[in-house]
């Protein structure tokens, strides 16, 4: 029976492992059986990469239709409050990854120069997506936190004083008014509908009486979620 990897550090190395393994085998692939233009093996390619777009495009529209972020408890500027972490996808994050095994097998040849170059870009973005896949962003820097003094947005605090408004944008995500600049932000970052985002902002900028709840709220109040 094949030992399944528990632990973070066991998953990261499988993970590690059969990446680099699949862009050797892309590379193999592509010196001992070059894809020549026009031929049967570049439609085979092109074919892989239009299905892998594909999926990576349905995989998206999924996650927009199916928010699953969720903002917690935590403490920032040594205070207790609501927190809102970006989640990264791995499994969009692999789909693309797989998208560049084809192209990089489609330009190992390594004819000329030209060759040579576009497939060492197209392997170190594989291995930018590989790195992503293993070690997932929980984008700590670019968290959202709201408490009693105030909004805390990509690092930078702003005291409820200064905050002005949150806002949808007419086309998509939000806007965060403040005295000293405009921030904006997705919700679909977060795994969020940009109008949830904005909505718990704005409630706790219109009742200065509720902040002191930020401190012991598991989530959300239940009136600001979406259903």
């Amino acid at each position: 029976m094949i030992a399944v990897p528990t632990t973070p550090r066991a998953r990261a190395t499988v993970l590690t492992a059969a990446g680099l393994l699949l862009i050797a085998v892309a590379w193999w692939y592509g010196r001992t059986t070059p894809i020549h233009p026009l031929s049967e093996d570049e439609a085979l390619t092109l074919w892989l990469i239009v299905i892998g777009v594909g999926a990576a495009v349905a995989r998206s529209f999924y996650l927009m239709r199916h928010p699953t972020g969720q903002w917690r408890q935590g403490a920032a500027d040594g205070e207790p409050g609501l927190v809102l972490t970006p989640v990264s996808d791995r499994m969009l994050t692999a789909i693309w990854f797989a998208v560049q095994l084809p192209i990089i097998a489609r330009w190992a040849r390594l004819n000329d120069g030209r060759e040579l170059g576009l497939a060492i870009v197209w392997t170190l973005l594989a291995l930018g997506l590989l790195w992503v896949v293993v070690r997932p962003a929980h984008g700590h820097a670019r968290q959202i936190v709201l408490n009693a003094g105030g909004v805390r947005v990509h690092r930078q605090h702003f005291p409820w004083s200064q905050v002005r408004s949150a806002r949808l944008n007419s086309g998509a995500g939000l806007r965060l008014e403040t005295a000293e600049r405009t921030l904006r932000l997705r919700g679909a970052d977060y795994r969020m509908r940009d109008a949830d985002v904005a909505g718990v902002l704005q409630y706790y900028l219109d009742h200065p009486e509720r902040r002191g709840d930020l401190a012991h709220l598991a989530d959300a109040p239940p009136e600001l979620r979406s259903h």
